[in-house]
């Protein structure tokens, strides 16, 4: 099982717009700040600007800020946005696939995984991003220029 930082860095992300916010930032700020290559910044703010959770503006005085109040905004939604797989297991083997009557290795854990899954998103639900930053007072200074 590999282990997913894709919510973690996204979390991180999106409380770094929100301390900021009504700011806007550009991505290589955010990057130097949340210290993660710019590249990955772009990846996954690109997933949270599709999926409503922040938002993009272009031009000189463009920038990353929130698509909707803190408060609205879940880690579930989050979650949506960028994990590419379930953060409780990526794979489950079954090498005695056949042979399901004698051996329920298998089935025990994929219902197990799905249960805590299940579970785990009821959870990231009740989080909003709001939860997950205090507000810079005055917002951080960009490096523009």
């Amino acid at each position: 099982m590999s282990q997913s930082t894709r919510l973690i860095t996204a979390s991180y992300i999106l409380s770094f717009v929100a301390a900021n916010a009504p700011q806007k930032l550009r991505t290589e700020t955010i990057a130097k700040w949340v210290k993660i290559h710019p590249a990955r910044v772009r990846n996954l703010v690109s997933q949270m600007v599709k999926a409503d959770i922040l938002a993009s503006c272009r031009g000189p005085k463009g920038g990353l800020t929130l698509a909707r109040p803190a408060a609205q905004i879940t880690l579930q939604d989050v979650y949506d946005a960028v994990q590419e797989s379930s953060l409780i297991a990526e794979k489950i083997d079954n090498p005695f696939s056949g042979m399901e009557e004698h051996c329920k290795v298998f089935d025990v854990f994929t219902r197990l995984f799905s249960l805590l899954e299940r579970n785990m998103r009821q959870d990231l639900a009740n989080i909003t991003a709001d939860q997950l930053f205090v507000a810079f007072d005055p917002p951080l200074e960009t490096d523009r220029a």
